[in-house]
């Protein structure tokens, strides 16, 4: 290997707007200048919401008229005898008023209702607004430090650890009911953890072996369950049953559907089991999807059965309404500028500069927060050889095992120039490999750093064999073998994401190393992506905690991550394994610190994806919407969806948007 250490290389051109001062010594990080303005009120756990039993509820009055005309049972009848309660004193504006609509513009569309093994509901806050999980993560940012013992109950009311921390008992919350009515109960809980995450057929969210080599789940009784380790835990395992992972579904509906109770059913049956065509699904979310227009609207409504309150007695959600306009992503910032949208997390760049200064004038319907910088793009590169169709796939899967070559690909890269080209201003970072920026894991001391170095880069692939050898501009493969054309699959529809690969395609190009774009779809690309299916992957990522989508971006489980699925682990893999075991065993915060900068600088120094830069995102909200903290970061502990939490955000009367099906709620 060329040794890169210690020349003062410089890191290429950079604009008068360029955040980075240029140059740096080899290793070392750039100085980075944050963007965040958050107003961050730091509270205890229990000042957000609580368990309770009060001395009267209400409800929004169309449920009033549904219970009348017998429709319904009494509130008290739906609600659980102690149901979550919001504190007024948390919420900035309050506890609410009844009515109106929620507006999202989103780019993505529903894949299907079944969360579990795997669908996706179109993102932006869809699947959110119809999942509840074991545990919440989002509200946590607003948590004071001394009080960040693990993430917040939900339906896992409470929880403990037998003496040696290898028994995780759970208590659920009794009285919880499906959207239909029927009991949430712990086989929900058993079905989803048997027969969806260790069932290796079923690609659920949380892969099998997350809690290590065969933890099992002991029933106890209908509200508590335990898991059984077969190594000491720590209550940094918990994170694992918040969203997207630990999200049950309604067994009384899928069980049906799986093929472990029914003969007739197959693995892509049952997973296709529950289409976006058809509606109402089963949820225990505060909203429930009634009408889905493809290429148009989800229109969601009212869960009359949702389990949380305010402190004064009223169920939530406030809004009886949420509209979910299918567009792009693009279009998600635009309208919120514009008034027609009511959130949005502004996370493509190009869109900064101009919703910012429309942003900024008096009579804009949106208030705009940035955050720390937690968006990172990124290339993988998959190393499972042994799955690799064909021998060509099998040998550049094998080339790309070499850290030398992905430290070539990454010192070819001028971060500098792919920020500019990205979104002119001072919004770009360079981002090599692990945690962003924005983590608070993340450790400049501990990123090895690889500026921008074509000589460097060439010296390191030559010293692979990866030559010329037939004098067309590209390296060959090792021993004289075919033109190294590396394919990318790529979200077109992703704008930052093509704009960057397009970049950095020219960029190797330079040094004799084609990339071959190739756009899907977004549903498309995250079905390659979890199924290790591409030769290499662009796009961006969120690598903030250790513990969330951790097959993503770590070697988390058997089958991680999704760009070493089933191929024989790197030495460095088998260290960064380790420190996650670890990670999650220790309830030490400063052993984790420890143990997560250990990981950047393995994960770094071996150039375990190739990084190209980080920026921060905004959280635009529409002024009419009340109870929007304005210290919500965009992506924290989860995204800005969960962590505004949208069952008691509402808009005052006069300023509420007409309901498009007024009075309906979901009928089964």
């Amino acid at each position: 290997m060329t040794n890169l250490k210690n020349q003062k290389l410089m890191l290429g051109l950079t604009t008068a707007l360029a955040l980075v001062a240029p140059a740096a010594f080899a290793d070392e990080m750039p100085p980075e200048t944050s963007l965040s303005g958050l107003d961050v009120e730091l509270i205890g756990r229990e000042d957000i919401y609580s368990y309770g039993s009060l001395d009267s509820y209400s409800e929004a009055p169309m449920l009033t008229a549904l219970v009348d005309a017998g429709t319904l049972p009494p509130v008290g009848e739906r609600l659980p005898a102690e149901p979550i309660v919001f504190a007024s004193g948390a919420m900035v504006d309050g506890v609410g008023e009844y009515g109106g609509v929620f507006r999202h513009v989103i780019g993505g569309r529903p894949e299907g209702w079944n969360w579990m093994a795997g669908q996706h509901q179109g993102w932006g806050g869809i699947n959110m607004a119809m999942q509840e999980c074991l545990v919440r993560q989002g509200p946590r940012w607003q948590v004071r430090a001394e009080e960040q013992s693990g993430p917040l109950p939900n339906l896992a009311r409470s929880w403990s650890f037998n003496d040696d921390n290898t028994e995780l008992t759970i208590n659920l919350m009794e009285g919880v009911r499906w959207s239909d009515g029927d009991p949430f109960d712990v086989e929900d809980v058993r079905f989803w953890y048997e027969d969806n995450v260790q069932d290796e057929s079923v690609a659920s969210r949380m892969p099998a072996g997350s809690f290590g080599d065969n933890a099992t789940l002991e029933v106890i009784d209908d509200y508590t369950f335990k898991f059984v380790f077969t190594s000491p835990q720590s209550e940094t395992i918990v994170e694992n049953l918040a969203y997207i992972q630990g999200c049950p579904g309604p067994s009384h509906v899928l069980k049906d559907q799986h093929p472990t109770y029914n003969g007739d059913a197959t693995y892509d049956s049952y997973t296709q089991s529950l289409p976006n065509d058809v509606t109402p699904p089963v949820v225990l979310g505060a909203w429930v999807p009634v009408v889905h227009r493809p290429d148009e609207i989800v229109i969601m409504r009212r869960n009359p059965y949702y389990f949380k309150v305010d402190e004064s007695g009223q169920q939530l959600p406030y809004y009886n309404e949420m509209h979910f306009r299918l567009s792009t992503w693009g279009d998600r910032t635009a309208q919120a500028v514009a008034g027609s949208g009511d959130f949005s997390n502004m996370e493509d760049p190009g869109n900064y500069v101009e919703a910012l200064r429309q942003s900024q004038s008096d009579d804009s319907p949106v208030a705009a927060n940035f955050g720390p910088r937690v968006l990172a793009w990124r290339m993988v590169l998959n190393m499972d050889a042994a799955g690799a169709e064909g021998e060509d796939e099998a040998a550049m899967r094998t080339l790309f095992r070499e850290t030398d070559f992905r430290l070539a690909l990454s010192h070819a890269l001028d971060r500098d120039a792919i920020g500019q080209a990205l979104a002119r201003g001072p919004f770009a970072y360079p981002y090599i490999s692990g945690f962003a920026t924005g983590s608070p894991y993340y450790d400049a001391a501990s990123s090895d750093y690889q500026p921008f170095d074509q000589a460097g880069a060439m010296a390191l692939l030559d010293g692979l064999d990866v030559i010329d050898t037939d004098g067309n501009g590209l390296r060959n493969m090792p021993g004289g073998g075919a033109d190294l054309i590396i394919p990318v699959t790529v979200d077109n529809g992703a704008n930052a994401s093509t704009k960057q690969l397009e970049a950095m395609a020219s960029q190797l190009e330079e040094i004799g190393v084609r990339l071959q774009m190739r756009g899907v779809d977004q549903t498309t690309a995250d079905t390659v992506f979890t199924g290790g299916q591409f030769t290499a992957f662009f796009s961006r990522d969120n690598i903030i905690l250790p513990t969330r989508e951790s097959c993503r971006s770590w070697p988390s489980g058997p089958s991680c991550p999704h760009f070493n699925a089933g191929g024989e682990r790197l030495d460095f893999e088998v260290e960064v394994a380790d420190m996650l075991t670890a990670f999650q065993s220790t309830g030490d915060a400063a052993e984790q610190a420890k143990l997560a900068r250990d990981m950047q600088r393995l994960v770094t120094e071996n150039a375990y994806t190739i990084g190209t830069v980080q920026i921060p995102a905004a959280l635009l909200v529409n002024k009419r919407i009340k109870n929007a903290h304005p210290g919500v970061p965009v992506f924290m502990y989860e995204w800005a969806e969960d962590s505004v939490i949208r069952e008691r955000l509402w808009t005052a009367a006069e300023d509420q948007i007409d309901e498009v099906l007024p009075g309906q709620i979901a009928e089964y």
